[in-house]
């Protein structure tokens, strides 16, 4: 099995069983494979070693490398464009900075919650590609920084407190502009945080991240424009800002339990 998720700054794979690729290098990426069960045989310019559950190595641009297992392993690779990650972190080009040790059960947990935004959003929708984005690089800051988990880390995001005035300006610009094609950019920018930090303070604040937020808020004027109005399904779609009907009736019927055309009829 090969699940493959391509971000416009990033690739998140996950490979189970018998698996082998030809050598090879990234011109301007950086690789993190780290092997959660099993063993993988990994060849790191011309260098061979076995990796077991836990073991990971973090490959610079243009390092030479390719590996294959067997029926009874498995991988989680983060594969990041350079000019996104050398700002996270000193990294050097030393045997510290490229073999590190994790904690299998905590990367199978954080390669489930980096996809499941982009499975709710079931199309490559800008706002969910751009937090999948930030959450997978704030989470690799703390896992190659000093090796600590993520529940550490998200122990501290929640010490910030939920109180927050430049998040309540994003929120006035959010309900004015949900029908919109919004990016963390604007509105990082608003709260006057870095995209990162801005992320981390609005679920905070809000129990919801920015995209989940904007999707709520589709969906409640969804409910009362097929509750109350004539327009199509199509006409609704385009109107709350989603690129086809298609999506917006895949995202109302993971949202709300029922197809739209259900919804006004029981309405």
């Amino acid at each position: 099995m090969h699940m493959q998720i391509k971000l416009p700054q990033l690739e998140l794979h996950k490979i189970v069983n018998q698996f082998e690729n030809v050598p090879h290098a990234h011109e301007s990426d950086y690789q993190l494979t780290i092997t959660t069960h099993g063993t993988c045989h990994f060849t790191h310019e011309n260098k061979q070693m076995a990796l077991s559950a836990g073991e990971g190595l973090l490959l610079h641009p243009r390092d030479r490398h390719n590996f294959h297992m067997n029926d009874q392993a498995g991988v989680i690779i983060v594969v990041v464009k350079d000019e996104r990650l050398k700002p996270l972190m000193d990294i050097r080009r030393d045997e510290q900075a490229i073999h590190h040790h994790f904690a299998p059960a905590v990367i199978t947990r954080c390669f489930r919650q980096w996809t499941s935004t982009m499975f709710e959003a079931d199309e490559l929708d800008q706002l969910a590609a751009e937090e999948t984005e930030f959450r997978v690089l704030g989470d690799l800051q703390g896992l190659l920084a000093d090796n600590k988990s993520l529940e550490v880390m998200r122990q501290h995001s929640h010490s910030w407190g939920a109180v927050d005035p430049h998040i309540a300006r994003v929120l006035e610009y959010v309900h004015s502009h949900y029908t919109d094609q919004l990016d963390i950019d604007s509105m990082a920018a608003i709260a006057l945080q870095s995209r990162f930090h801005f992320i981390r303070s609005f679920k905070n604040a809000t129990g919801f991240t920015p995209y989940q937020y904007v999707l709520y808020l589709r969906m409640e004027q969804a409910k009362q424009l097929l509750a109350k109005t004539a327009y199509t399904v199509t006409e609704i779609s385009f109107r709350l800002g989603f690129s086809s009907a298609s999506q917006f009736y895949r995202a109302f019927e993971k949202s709300v339990g029922t197809t739209p055309e259900q919804f006004r009829s029981g309405s």
